[in-house]
């Protein structure tokens, strides 16, 4: 690290001739705002940390512990450390402060990514091939186990030097590459390799030197190493959309055609040549799908701790100059489209007052006939009340039982959505479910409901297999709530298929101890809008918006409830896993009052 630094006092020029110098890039006078979980994420990037590790680790702890703490609130789904971890290698000291900075991220189990500086190796002339392994300081504390135990780790270099991870943004998957400082052609070639094993996922780069900043301390200029990153791996791969690296003291950033003409930003980011080697200062960047853009905000989360009386002039919570805090435009769709076709937004949420749950059956990043993810939400709850769905296997149930369908583009009728594989004589089941504290799980809905899915009745129906498959229901009996009237073993509320593909719709009202149900005609292989209305004093079922003959002539109101989930996918009875479903579900909405028709999903 040779170069002299000098804080950038951008913030003192006009905003027009900030803006003339940074073509692509647009100034922000002010931070992000918290963003739209289903259409935006946030990265967070912790810069050259070595003066931390070496004299005050303090500052390090702030970082990590402010990301720990934001991560669910702010929706920062992944860190990347850009290397330097440590100022000298050979200070044993200083990788245990490193390690206790780190390990905050590990307990709160967050994903994230790191890669050696110059500063972290004991010959930083060497390539990352040339290096005598057993005697490097960074592969005892940053090791390929503790990458292995890192959320989203997919990968490493057999040099242990270089890494990748996948993790998820707004509905859609990307890769962490991180390199070596000095990431030999060796190491490329793995990395095309890690690359090509997936080649629907936008990569991110980070390593330790690509670009330097130029003597007017404003412009990004390409060093040799980074000349060989670029001609070797990045203008290459299209997918490569991002690169971030540090080393260099100060900030600048630029925009690069790679070999096909499209854009690939580039980021240099250090701050530690600064007041008390960079005062706690991280960057983060926000990735904005609806509005098309990447939001990046500097800022301090130890001086943000810092009561004002004990602040010094040299102590800024955050960098608000052109360099900084800045937007860059990217219409994500368009970037990505070479090699991920399927990248829109989620369609339109429709706008309805009193809407409890709505699930899209929708999965932006996935392949189609992809299994359906076990672990994590497998679906959001687009209504924001926090009912995600969760993929639930019983018996011997294998992953391609569950799996993402994305429809027929010939078809308009051919919805996307998830593709259900299952057989009840096989006494096994995958389906999805709310978790235990879902706060849908409490609701009676008093004043009525609206129920909604859009479903398709697989083409191999078999009532021997499949009869009674549950598309809806909550878990708990009539028993289980005082009803013993009829099946008082039955579910509180079932919306399933039977024996001769018709739709029933069944539940235990409030206000009556036995079922109450509403049933369709028999069903074919296309898709259907199915639709139950309660307004407290009558309950109708209306398939493709035509009202169903058979519906009660009783006065049900509210559905009853022991607080248990809801399945998406099954039946059960008697609480146990009964019909399983075989076919496509494709979203789903409950609202907590009657609708007309014209404001049934289209």
């Amino acid at each position: 690290m040779k170069k002299k630094f000098k804080k950038i006092l951008a913030l003192l020029l006009p905003v027009t001739m900030i803006a003339a110098l940074l073509s692509g890039f647009e100034a922000s006078a002010s931070p992000a705002a918290s963003p739209d979980i289903d259409n935006s994420f946030k990265m967070a990037i912790l810069p050259d940390t070595q003066k931390y590790a070496r004299y005050k680790n303090e500052l390090w702890l702030s970082q990590t512990n402010w990301i720990a703490k934001n991560a669910q609130k702010q929706n920062i789904v992944f860190t990347a450390h850009l290397g330097d971890l440590v100022d000298r290698a050979d200070e044993d000291y200083e990788w245990r402060n490193a390690d206790e900075a780190m390990k905050v991220l590990d307990k709160a189990k967050l994903s994230y990514g790191f890669l050696a500086g110059n500063h972290d190796v004991l010959n930083s002339q060497q390539y990352d091939n040339e290096r005598d392994l057993a005697k490097e300081p960074f592969l005892n504390y940053f090791s390929t186990d503790r990458m292995k135990n890192i959320p989203g780790f997919t990968g490493h270099s057999e040099n242990g030097f270089n890494s990748y991870y996948i993790f998820d943004g707004a509905g859609k998957k990307y890769m962490a590459l991180f390199l070596d400082w000095r990431a030999s052609e060796e190491t490329l070639k793995w990395a095309q390799k890690a690359i090509d094993k997936h080649p629907t996922y936008p990569v991110m780069v980070f390593t330790h030197q690509l670009l330097n900043i130029s003597n007017d301390k404003k412009s990004a200029v390409m060093t040799d190493h980074g000349q060989f990153l670029w001609d070797k791996l990045i203008a290459k791969n299209d997918q490569i959309f991002l690169t971030v690296n540090g080393h260099h003291h100060g900030y600048a950033h630029t925009i690069k055609k790679n070999n096909k003409g499209h854009d690939v930003v580039m980021m240099v980011v250090d701050y530690q040549s600064a007041f008390h080697g960079g005062n706690g200062m991280l960057r983060t960047f926000e990735f904005d799908m609806e509005k098309n853009r990447i939001h990046t905000s500097s800022f301090s989360p130890w001086v943000m701790g810092m009561p004002e009386k004990q602040r010094t002039p040299f102590d800024e919570e955050r960098l608000v100059d052109d360099f900084n805090d800045f937007t860059v435009a990217m219409d994500f769709e368009e970037r990505f489209s070479g090699f991920q076709p399927n990248i829109s937004v989620n369609k339109e949420v429709p706008k309805v007052e009193g809407t409890v749950a709505y699930w899209q059956m929708d999965n932006r990043s996935a392949a189609e006939g992809q299994a359906v993810a076990g672990k994590g939400a497998a679906v959001k709850d687009l209504s924001g009340k926090g009912n995600d769905l969760y993929r639930i296997d019983e018996g011997d149930a294998k992953p391609g039982d569950l799996v993402w369908y994305k429809g027929n583009a010939q078809n308009p009728q051919s919805n996307s959505g998830i593709r259900f594989f299952n057989n009840k004589s096989e006494e096994k089941g995958s389906y999805l479910q709310t978790s235990d504290q879902a706060p849908i799980n409490a609701l009676t809905f008093p004043n009525g409901y609206t129920i909604e899915a859009v479903v398709k009745i697989g083409p191999d129906f078999d009532a021997d297999k499949h009869s009674w498959m549950g598309i809806l229901g909550r878990y708990g009996t009539g028993q289980d709530v005082g009803k013993k009237e009829g099946d008082a073993e039955a579910p509180l509320a079932t919306l399933a298929v039977s024996s001769l593909r018709e739709i029933q719709w069944a539940s235990f009202p409030l206000n009556y101890g036995s079922e109450q149900t509403s049933w369709s005609w028999e069903m074919d292989d296309s898709w259907h809008h199915i639709a139950l209305v309660n307004e407290g004093q009558s309950t109708k079922m209306y398939i493709d918006g035509v009202e169903v003959l058979r519906n009660p002539d009783t006065k049900p109101r509210g559905i009853a409830t022991i607080g248990k989930p809801w399945i998406i996918g099954a039946s059960q009875y008697a609480n146990k896993l009964d019909g399983v479903f075989n076919g496509w579900i494709s979203e789903i909405r409950i609202v907590d009052h009657a609708l007309e028709k014209k404001d049934f999903l289209p």
